[in-house]
């Protein structure tokens, strides 16, 4: 097969397969009531499938079992991946408990960490100091930045289509750097995770089939995001051959991670649990400085577009990474600074 080839017939694979699994679990959801229902925080109207995780991941299953060589690692990266959709999915149902939910997602990455053998050990010069290796704490290092990336896709998920838009940003970011250093099997992956989040994005926005019938990604979506954004960073920014850089990641999940740590910053400083929710996303200050869902949502993607090209031209011109690693504090200090003089307009508006 020509490269084209390799690259297309995986995609279109995991696109009709995770389009034909959404269509089938619909009503299988719906009986057994695996749905989010409205609330004080939800306003959606009607129980709502929580099936695009699922959905996604079994369309990435096929796809990879028919198209992607069939190697150990990848095999064991499946396995837990399987694992973490189903804690997700007893979670949408049941609704664990944080502690229960952390536990069982720190035991699951222990299997990519241990079995893969993938973990993030090498932060490259980011101080211009010299590379840093964490050694052995790239170990713990690793299960920080898995809980870190499933709950940023997680607390991101607060408008249609966002977490949906912004994750197929990051893989199909992630499959560019891939593709300009030749790795193919590892392009193939993260354009099958692309394009099987695309059916998703497409019901989410309740295009085929209208918003009364949408669907909605659930904590087994944003844990197979969170796991697999990890492990292909990892497989990407580490070795004797990285792809990229470590910094480099920074600026492909930017948009989620920034918004995350900078709600977690305030929710800290005000005394409040990190964990506690509240409406003081991105997306929500944008809604209550009156723009629709559809404009806040294509503001949001196309800075995380713009950032991700930041990150990417960084790798094509070989900026350093001390320099690029100031960038991006220096773009998170604005972000923030901008996050919290709207919000402080948002309320002198409201008290007028």
């Amino acid at each position: 097969m020509t490269n084209v080839s390799l690259f297309l017939y995986p995609a279109l694979t995991a696109f009709l397969c995770a389009f034909i699994v959404i269509k089938a679990m619909k009503p299988i959801a719906i009986e057994f009531g695996l749905v989010d229902t409205p609330s004080a925080r939800k306003t959606h109207r009607g129980n709502v499938p929580l099936i695009g995780g699922i959905s996604i991941f079994l369309a990435v299953l096929f796809a990879t079992v028919i198209w992607l060589p069939n190697t150990q690692e990848l095999r064991l990266y499946l396995i837990a991946s399987a694992m973490m959709v189903f804690i997700g999915a007893v979670d949408d149902k049941y609704d664990l408990s944080v502690s229960v939910r952390l536990v069982g997602q720190l035991i699951i990455a222990s299997l990519m960490i241990y079995g893969v053998g993938a973990y993030i050990q090498d932060l490259g010069n980011l101080l211009a100091l010299g590379a840093i290796d964490l050694g052995w704490l790239g170990i713990p290092f690793t299960y920080f930045a898995i809980i870190v990336a499933i709950n940023a896709f997680n607390m991101i998920d607060g408008i249609d289509g966002l977490v949906g838009a912004l994750s197929i940003n990051t893989f199909a970011s992630i499959a560019v750097l891939f593709i300009l250093q030749g790795q193919i099997d590892h392009t193939s992956y993260a354009l099958i995770i692309t394009t099987a989040i695309l059916p998703f994005l497409l019901f989410n926005l309740g295009i085929p089939e209208g918003k009364t019938r949408k669907i909605f990604m659930g904590d087994a979506g944003s844990m197979f995001i969170g796991l697999s954004v990890v492990w292909l960073l990892a497989e990407g920014s580490q070795g004797a051959d990285p792809s990229f850089s470590a910094v480099t990641a920074l600026f492909i999940t930017a948009i989620p991670l920034m918004d995350m740590l900078a709600i977690v910053i305030r929710r800290v400083k005000k005394g409040h649990s990190p964990f506690k929710p509240d409406r003081d996303h991105i997306h929500h200050i944008l809604l209550r400085l009156g723009y629709s869902q559809r404009q806040t949502l294509a503001i949001i993607v196309t800075m995380s577009v713009m950032l991700s090209a930041i990150g990417i031209a960084g790798e094509m011109f070989h900026v350093t990474e001390s320099l690029m690693f100031a960038l991006y504090l220096f773009i998170f200090a604005i972000y923030n600074a901008v996050l919290r003089s709207t919000k402080a307009l948002n309320y002198f508006i409201k008290t007028q």
